[in-house]
């Protein structure tokens, strides 16, 4: 009988430790009482179609991508300055697109008066904590973001970190999209079909795609007049959100 006090004991031990502090329980354990995470939406269909690349991908891993954890939202905020009429929405538009398309929750978080920083045209940089920090989607000039120099009309990118495991996720990112590109576009009676595909590229790179040369798919490097993502994009976002928990 003592016996097994002790073992009760110790699983409720195990299980307040798990509520209180999961990340420092092995997921087996997690598993065990049943509160291992859950996806929050569900993982869309992979087609294998298409061409599509990844940004990042996993140490010594060519086929399996860096990604967000899809048990997690991802916070998103968006700083209008310098952006079209309609900016937020044009952005929580797009958002809802690609959590659609990848199985991600890219939550709106609101507005920010944050300013872009880049270490390169796809990995943002933080002054500060980069931990939990929302991706931030802005506009900006190239005299203040010299990544948008020439006919850039936007960057986007995530910033990966090594866990203790070994796994990379993706932590936070931004979108940087060029404001005098978006004043020239908002001028035309067409522009916002063009507008809205910018912001779904830049987000694209932010959840883990990168460049192709297939002038049939958006993640084309170059603007080719296409509004939607083509057929490898769609295979690309499924498969960066098909990402495990943890």
């Amino acid at each position: 009988m003592p016996g097994r006090v002790a073992l009760l004991i110790a699983l409720l031990a195990t299980a307040g430790m798990v509520v209180a502090v999961p990340g420092l329980v092995p997921m087996p354990v997690r598993r065990l009482v049943g509160l291992a995470p859950h996806r929050l939406a569900e993982a869309p269909a992979v087609s294998g179609t298409g061409s599509f690349s990844y940004m990042a991908h996993q140490p010594g891993d060519p086929q399996t991508p860096v990604t967000y954890d899809p048990c997690r939202p991802v916070p998103v905020r968006v700083n209008p300055a310098g952006g079209p009429d309609g900016a937020v929405d044009l952005v929580r538009d797009a958002l809802a697109d690609v959590s659609r398309l990848t199985g991600l929750v890219l939550r709106y978080d609101g507005t920010s008066s944050e300013r872009p920083h880049w270490d390169s045209a796809f990995v943002p940089s933080f002054l500060g904590r980069v931990r939990s920090r929302p991706v931030l989607v802005s506009w900006a000039t190239a005299s203040e973001v010299p990544e948008l120099a020439g006919d850039v009309a936007g960057v986007g990118g995530s910033v990966p970190l090594r866990r203790d495991d070994g796994v990379v996720r993706y932590l936070t990112g931004a979108v940087t999209l060029d404001a005098t590109t978006y004043a020239d576009l908002a001028a035309r009676p067409d522009g916002g079909p063009e507008m809205r595909a910018i912001v779904l590229h830049e987000l694209g790179h932010v959840v883990g795609l990168g460049h192709v040369h297939d002038p049939a798919e958006l993640m084309n490097a170059d603007n080719l007049g296409l509004l939607d993502f083509g057929p490898g994009d769609l295979e690309g976002l499924a498969r960066v959100g098909s990402g495990s928990c943890g």
